[in-house]
């Protein structure tokens, strides 16, 4: 199958690109896609912009088409990308809410009569007031392209149905697929950083992540946990500060490398993701904790309480004496719940790469017209399967 697909910065960054360069959620879920795609024989393009070396270079059966990026407006790339669409391509894959790359991509399939699956990771919630005008704008316009696409994959069903930008695509098109993580790196079979005694949160320092509101639920319980902090961001001063000031045991370690973070898990008596609104959309901390053996607390927010209810407990979002309640739960060691290998081996069952790679496959295949027995299933009609 030859599918091209949008990412709207470079999942694969070089040195070139310093401190320009991007790599979030969607860019890593594009690139491990990709790189499975590969190994199974498509012909894939990954189609990005950048502002470092441009060009294709080839991997195997894996291109990576890089096109120089104008500037960037709002964490937006203004590139043209869509131009760079293959005619003879058998599908197309769009991540949405790009307005200067989802729109002009959709239309540029549908005109090229290609197949094309939207990709819908997240609502935009920005925090600033021009953020919030800018998203508003964007519902009213940019969503309109969005039933051009013969399907939307979506990480969860609670967070389809609240999210006001995918109400025009009609829901028998909507296909339930989570992000993956690496079974091989997050495990729980590995060494330990920690006593199993304390709370880990893994994520940016920017206020929808809501650390003040864990700092702050930690102050209700007694004795006081300690915290490990992993990641950095604009408020990490202010949440030290914080800290200090509810005489609290916690440790910022800021960033660390990746291969660090299974330690950091299997330490842990639990993560917890305090997610205060919905522009956290699923919560991979959760599901690479949860791989490790590691139950989690998280946010009671279409898509993020699903993955937490999965592997662990939930709380109302912003409800300190509701979190502080959970926290106390998960840190009884009589609480029956999964841990260890049994959480870990469910954990990869559903949200391995491959796993996710197979149902990703499946719904290409069905919008290219090929016959495929997959696991993709429909919202309205999960045949009976489990799905988020």
């Amino acid at each position: 199958m030859r599918i091209t697909m949008m990412s709207p910065f470079d999942p694969r960054p070089s040195e070139l690109d310093g401190a320009k360069a991007h790599v979030g959620g969607v860019e890593r879920a594009l690139a491990e896609i990709a790189a499975r795609l590969a190994e199974r024989k498509h012909d894939v393009t990954v189609v990005c912009s950048t502002e470092g070396a441009w060009g294709d270079q080839h991997e195997g059966s894996l291109c990576m088409r890089r096109v120089r990026r104008r500037m960037t407006v709002l964490r937006t790339p203004i590139a043209h990308l869509a131009s760079h669409i293959a005619p003879d391509a058998d599908v197309v894959h769009v991540p949405a809410t790009y307005p200067f790359t989802t729109a002009p991509a959709l239309r540029r399939a549908h005109r090229l009569g290609v197949p094309s699956v939207l990709d819908f990771h997240f609502e935009p919630c920005p925090p600033s007031r021009v953020g919030r005008l800018a998203a508003a704008l964007y519902r009213r316009t940019g969503p309109r392209s969005y039933p051009l696409a013969q399907a939307a994959i979506v990480r969860s069903r609670a967070y389809a149905e609240s999210a006001p930008s995918l109400q025009l695509v009609p829901r028998r098109r909507w296909r339930i697929v989570p992000n993956g993580i690496d079974p091989k790196q997050f495990c729980a079979e590995g060494p330990r950083r920690g006593d199993r005694s304390e709370l880990l949160f893994v994520g940016r320092l920017v206020p929808y992540k809501g650390l003040d509101i864990l700092l702050q639920a930690m102050a209700r319980i007694h004795p006081r946990p300690h915290l490990t902090v992993v990641g950095d961001g604009p408020l990490r001063k202010t949440l030290e500060e914080r800290a200090q000031h509810l005489y609290l045991d916690v440790d910022f370690l800021g960033r660390v490398p990746d291969e660090q973070l299974p330690a950091l898990y299997r330490g842990a008596a639990a993560t917890v993701l305090p997610s205060v609104n919905r522009q956290e959309a699923f919560g991979i901390a959760l599901v690479e904790s949860m791989a490790c053996g590691t139950p989690v607390v998280a946010s009671d927010l279409p898509g993020v309480g699903d993955v937490g209810r999965s592997g662990g407990l939930v709380a109302p979002p912003g409800d300190i004496d509701a979190l502080a309640l959970q926290l106390r739960r998960i840190l009884d060691p009589g609480l029956r719940i999964p841990r260890g290998p049994e959480l870990a081996r469910r954990t990869h069952a559903a949200f391995s790469w491959d796993a996710v790679t197979d149902r990703i496959e499946a719904v290409y295949n069905e919008v290219a017209g090929i016959p495929d027995d997959g696991g993709a299933f429909p919202v309205a009609d999960p045949h009976g399967k489990p799905v988020l």
